[in-house]
C-alpha cells in the first residue's frame, strides 16, 4: 500500500512540475532568450554558428540548453508557494503595512458585501447576477468565497491587498471561524487523513490554481527583464512598448484566470474541514469535553503549539461510542 501511494505522488508531482514549471519556464525562457541575441547580436549571426556546427557539438548545445531549462524549472517548482503568496500579497505587506494599497478599499468591500450599503455602483462587479442590480443589500452569497466571516469584532479589517489573496483569505479562516479549527496547524494533520479520491482531486485543484499564477510570475518576470535589456541597447521603443505591455498583459490575464480556480481551491477546503475534521480527534485522546468542538480543537492547538499539558480525561471512549462508523481500521 505505501508503494501504491508513494507511486501515485510521484506520478501527479511528475505531471505538477511538467505542467506547472517546465512548459511555463521553457516558452518564457525561450522567449527572453531569442530577445537576449536580438539585443547583443543577431538572430542571423545565431543561425549561422548553428549551421556550422557538426553533429555533436549541436547535441551537446541542445542538453546543455535543456539542462538549464530543467534547473530553472526546479527553481520554480520549489517556490510555488512563495509565488502563490506575492500574488495574495504578503511580501508587499510586510514592506508598506496599513499603508499598502487596496487593503483600505478590500476592508470597505467586505463590509458591504456582508452588511450592506446605502450607495450603488460600488459593490458588483462584472460576475455577479442581473437579478442582484441593487448594491445596497448584502451579498454574503459573494462575501462567503470573498472574504472572510465579519463578526463585528473589527475582523473586517483583516484583510489582504488582492482579491486572490482574500479569496485564500476566507477558504482559510473557514475552519477556524466555525470549528475553531486553526487551519495553518490543523490542514497538514488532516489532509492525510482524508480519502484517497478527495486527495486526488485536491491535487489536480491545486494544480490548476498553481497554472496561471506560475504562467503570470514568469510573464511578468520576462517583461522586466526583457525590459531592461531593451533599454541598456538603446533597443526600438516601439519593440519596448510591445514586450513590456504585452507581458503585463499576459500576467493580468493570469492571474484573473486563477481567481475562479482559487475559490474552487477553498471550496475544496472548506468541504474537508466539513466532512472529515472528526478523524482528527481519533490521533488524540479526547479533549475533556468533546461535545464543544471548538474547545476540543483549542485544546488539541495548545498541545501542538505550546506543549501545554492537555490534561485528557477518559481517552477516546465517549467520542468513538457517538461516532464508531468513524473510527479507523
Amino acid at each position: 500500500m505505501v508503494t501504491e501511494a508513494l507511486s501515485q505522488l510521484s506520478t501527479v508531482f511528475r505531471r505538477r512540475f511538467l505542467f506547472n514549471a517546465l512548459l511555463p519556464t521553457l516558452v518564457f525562457s525561450s522567449l527572453l532568450a531569442s530577445l537576449s541575441v536580438s539585443c547583443f547580436g543577431s538572430l542571423h549571426s545565431l543561425g549561422l554558428w548553428w549551421t556550422n556546427l557538426d553533429l555533436l557539438s549541436k547535441a551537446v548545445s541542445v542538453l546543455v540548453y535543456l539542462a538549464g531549462i530543467w534547473f530553472l524549472a526546479g527553481a520554480v517548482a520549489s517556490q510555488w508557494r512563495n509565488i502563490v503568496r506575492l500574488f495574495e500579497g504578503y511580501p508587499i505587506m510586510r514592506i508598506l503595512g496599513d499603508r499598502t494599497p487596496g487593503i483600505v478599499w478590500h476592508s470597505q468591500q467586505a463590509w458591504r458585501l456582508w452588511q450592506g450599503d446605502d450607495d450603488s455602483g460600488d459593490v458588483l462587479d462584472g460576475d455577479e447576477d442581473p437579478k442582484y442590480e441593487s448594491a445596497s443589500g448584502p451579498r454574503q452569497d459573494l462575501a462567503y468565497s470573498r472574504y472572510r466571516l465579519v463578526e463585528h469584532d473589527g475582523d473586517e479589517q483583516d484583510v489582504l491587498p488582492t482579491r486572490l489573496g482574500n479569496i485564500l483569505l476566507a477558504a482559510e479562516r473557514y475552519s477556524l471561524l466555525h470549528y475553531g479549527m486553526d487551519a495553518i496547524y490543523f490542514w497538514p494533520r488532516l489532509f492525510p487523513l482524508l480519502p484517497t479520491q478527495f486527495q486526488e482531486d485536491y491535487e489536480k485543484f491545486m494544480q490548476q490554481h498553481e497554472l496561471p499564477l506560475v504562467v503570470a510570475f514568469q510573464a511578468m518576470l520576462t517583461a522586466f527583464t526583457g525590459g531592461i535589456m531593451l533599454l541598456i541597447t538603446a533597443g526600438s521603443p516601439t519593440l519596448f512598448l510591445l514586450w513590456f505591455a504585452g507581458g503585463g498583459l499576459i500576467a493580468y490575464s493570469f492571474y484573473c484566470l486563477s481567481l475562479s480556480n482559487a475559490m474552487e481551491l477553498g471550496e475544496q477546503q472548506r468541504t474537508a474541514f466539513d466532512l472529515y475534521r472528526h478523524l482528527l480527534l481519533e490521533q488524540w485522546p479526547t479533549p475533556s469535553d468533546v461535545r464543544d468542538e471548538k474547545a476540543a480543537f483549542r485544546t488539541i492547538e495548545e498541545f501542538i503549539v505550546t506543549n501545554v499539558s492537555p490534561g485528557w480525561d477518559r481517552p477516546q471512549r465517549l467520542h468513538q461510542r457517538r461516532h464508531r462508523g468513524s473510527r479507523p481500521n
